[in-house]
């Protein structure tokens, strides 16, 4: 494959995780902000949350399973119509009446779009991964993490001139470069640019054996299910540092903005670890990573439970670079080392749905424990869990 083709396609690639990460953070960053505005307490935006959360991870090992075996659809378009679903459920928002039932029903499916579509983004980069071609997964991710960052900055400086409806407008105008650019990239399995092998022989692959069922995936691959437990735990403190940092910062006297620019650096961070996780992997196995990772998730949670001041709260923030972006890139490349091709989207989706459940856990328990009790019996419990997630990424990572 010629530089100018690799170049084109690590760039179409850029194209699409640049506007996702950029939609997650609007979305995911100023959820409470936005629920808050609608007149929803802690306690519904935690319910919320964890229904949207349930919703995906009940949903994605499906829509793995279908992306597995569509024949006329490929990854990229169906990539584009959950977009599209993504920019529906936002225009309805703007126009629905403040009433708690239709709100919190239309941002379930919102929020649960959004997180269902992040596999998906992740398997195309796969796609191209196991069949030899030259695309920087690491490069594409960390200029999703500027676009993040960028992103959080933006939106809270426009949520505090304006309103919290500004998300919905910012949610439709994304993900309408979303589908301007996915609808390019040429995921088709047969007599499409990138459907041969160019591993070894640079021939065409022979027939791949027909994928796993759920059950037999997990029978199959014990080992890889009890690692996506441990993390899944350690993302119930990570998705309650994002979905509650509003709440955490507000008692050390944080705004909206605050929040904002705290997001930012957490996503500035991440990117050297993106950018040269490609060296990463030359000098250090995937199990490694993947551990490394587990123990900063907890580091960082430590941090955020004892600071007593917004600027230890970016200290925190900053262990992005070897906590969450540390795993985000590792578990791509790890996953794909352990599970064969046949299974590689439904163990990519898998790895996901790890992610949403400890989301789940993390946006109820948030919300419940803000409700009853404290920001600090929030966080004692979430840094707890993480704790627990990390022994067990330890005690499960393979070669």
């Amino acid at each position: 494959m010629d530089n100018q083709k690799n170049t084109k396609l690590n760039l179409q690639y850029i194209s699409m995780q640049m506007p996702y990460w950029m939609g997650y953070s609007v979305l995911g960053t100023f959820t409470s902000v936005f629920l808050l505005s609608r007149d929803f307490n802690n306690g519904q935006i935690g319910w919320v949350l964890a229904l949207a959360n349930l919703v995906a991870s009940l949903l994605q090992p499906f829509i793995a399973s279908f992306a597995d075996r569509m024949k006329k659809l490929t990854l990229s378009h169906l990539a584009a119509i959950m977009a599209a679903c993504i920019i529906g459920f936002s225009f309805i928002l703007i126009v629905l009446p403040r009433q708690f039932l239709p709100v919190a029903l239309i941002y379930i499916l919102l929020y649960t779009s959004l997180i269902l579509l992040q596999p998906i983004t992740i398997a195309i980069g796969t796609f191209f991964i196991s069949r030899g071609y030259a695309l920087n997964f690491g490069v594409a991710r960390g200029l999703g993490s500027l676009a993040f960052a960028g992103a959080s900055a933006v939106t809270g400086f426009l949520i505090e001139r304006f309103s919290a409806n500004v998300i919905l407008y910012l949610m439709m105008g994304i993900f309408l470069l979303f589908i301007g650019a996915t609808v390019w990239i040429d995921t088709r399995k047969k007599d499409g640019k990138y459907s041969a092998s160019i591993i070894d022989t640079g021939e065409m692959e022979l027939e791949l054996p027909d994928p796993s069922s759920l059950p037999v995936f997990m029978r199959k691959y014990k080992r890889f299910m009890v690692l996506l437990i441990g993390v899944s735990m350690l993302f119930v403190f990570h998705n309650i540092g994002n979905s509650y940092m509003y709440q955490i910062m507000a008692p050390l006297g944080g705004s909206e903005g605050s929040v904002g620019s705290s997001l930012s650096v957490a996503a500035l961070s991440e990117l050297p670890t993106m950018f040269l996780f490609s060296w990463l992997l030359t000098r250090f196995r995937c199990k490694s990573l993947m551990r490394t990772a587990a123990f900063f998730f907890t580091v960082k949670a430590v941090l955020i439970l004892f600071a007593n001041n917004i600027a230890m709260i970016n200290v925190a923030q900053s262990l992005q670079m070897v906590g969450f972006a540390l795993h985000t890139t590792a578990s791509v490349y790890y996953t794909n080392k352990i599970i064969p091709q046949e299974d590689l989207v439904k163990g990519q989706t898998l790895m996901a749905t790890a992610n949403t459940i400890g989301g789940i856990a993390g946006s109820f328990l948030g919300g419940q424990l803000l409700n009853f009790f404290s920001v600090q019996a929030m966080l004692v419990v979430g840094t707890f869990i993480s704790a627990t997630g990390t022994l067990i990424v330890f005690m499960a990572a393979e070669d």
